[in-house]
């Protein structure tokens, strides 16, 4: 009977350690029960064994035992790298994709195909947000193929983007000049500095006719020679702001095109005007 008590306690002791030391053990943070347990069952063991004498003092190796082998650090999981993305951006809605999910861009002009409304853009052009070539002036003509830039809004122009022969492309009011005289004043230079931008931008294209215009004041040939001169005198003003001298033409139309009633003064304001018209 002594042999088999024996043999209980020192299977229960064995268990008990390796219960500690093992690996469910390991998760278990339950520490100072484990050392309680341990000395409680070596303290059985040992007595058990000597017939109750020394039960103290396996109990006390026993807890010893189990402090050293029921480990007290939490396993600590190893870090999860996150998985690389596949695409460089999330493709937008209606994006045609790839066997990863990618969207494509055949023509690399960064929007995508299934969203890109004009395929096959040239390298290098500046596209609109479906992919569209710019066209800044709206005349139908993209940037990259529009050879006068800057053409004033609802001016007919040809598959180059410069304007039709015939097409007035500017008509500036407030040209004014000293009193029967063919000179700028002031303020009319700050007018004629539209002119001078939109005209560096096709000068090497296409030749302007500048028309003065006169309002019915004074005898149409007297008229007629004055806005020649003023004429002139626009012309040499651009010439001198950097525009070709010869994409120009001064023409004096005295009278003869009213745009407005020559009755009242705001009529005959109207009409003192300068025009460009393409040759």
């Amino acid at each position: 009977m002594k042999i088999a008590m024996k043999l209980i306690a020192v299977a229960l002791a064995a268990g008990l350690l390796v219960g500690c030391a093992g690996p469910n053990q390991r998760a278990n943070d339950n520490y100072l029960l484990c050392a309680i347990s341990g000395g409680l069952v070596a303290g059985a063991a040992v007595g058990a064994t000597s017939g109750g004498q020394g039960a103290v003092g396996g109990a006390l190796v026993g807890a010893a035992l189990a402090l050293i082998l029921c480990p007290s650090d939490e396993a600590v999981a190893a870090p999860v790298e996150a998985a690389a993305p596949v695409c460089a951006e999330v493709p937008p809605a209606g994006a045609l994709l790839d066997a990863q999910g990618c969207a494509f861009d055949s023509d690399s002009d960064g929007v995508v195909d299934g969203v890109d409304m004009c395929a096959n853009t040239p390298a290098g052009v500046k596209v609109d947000r479906v992919g569209c070539p710019l066209d800044s002036d709206k005349d139908g003509v993209a940037d990259f193929e529009d050879m006068c830039p800057g053409t004033p809004l609802g001016t007919i122009v040809d598959k180059t983007g410069c304007p039709l022969a015939g097409e007035k492309i500017l008509s500036l009011t407030g040209v004014n000049f000293a009193f029967d005289k063919a000179v700028l004043t002031s303020d009319a230079e700050g007018v004629l500095e539209e002119a001078v931008t939109l005209l560096k931008n096709t000068d090497s294209v296409i030749e302007v006719r500048v028309e003065g215009h006169t309002d019915s004041i004074g005898s149409d040939a007297y008229n007629k020679t004055l806005s020649q001169k003023r004429a002139e005198a626009v012309v040499a003003y651009l010439v001198s702001r950097g525009v070709k001298s010869h994409s120009l033409m001064a023409v004096g139309m005295g009278e003869s095109a009213p745009v407005a009633n020559n009755d009242t003064d705001a009529g005959r304001a109207a009409n003192r005007r300068v025009d460009f018209v393409v040759q």
